[in-house]
């Protein structure tokens, strides 16, 4: 696993579904279907971002981070606390 670029949004230290993803040893289908099955569960603002529009506009020019994410309509960035939740009901090893 590589070291993980910590991204800072709205004061809170977030992670990409793709950092998610590789820091669990799973793929961002996997965080993506968690994530819809148990969506109830997962707060806005506590453990998530969700971006999209100009506030999405802003976050892709304003911050550099790895990966393909040019075309990407939304984008979701994950909390602490929404990571620990993924880290509870994904079972994988990390």
């Amino acid at each position: 696993m590589n070291q993980l670029q910590i991204i800072q949004h709205n004061g809170q230290r977030v992670l990409t579904t793709t950092q998610l993803a590789e820091a669990y040893g799973t793929d961002n289908k996997h965080i993506n279907d968690n994530f819809q099955n148990n969506r109830k569960r997962y707060t806005l603002g506590k453990h998530f971002f969700e971006l999209k529009d100009e506030e999405l506009k802003s976050f892709k020019a304003t911050t550099k981070i790895s990966g393909n994410l040019k075309f990407a309509p939304v984008i979701y960035l994950w909390t602490e606390k929404g990571a620990w939740m993924h880290a509870k009901s994904l079972n994988t090893d990390k």
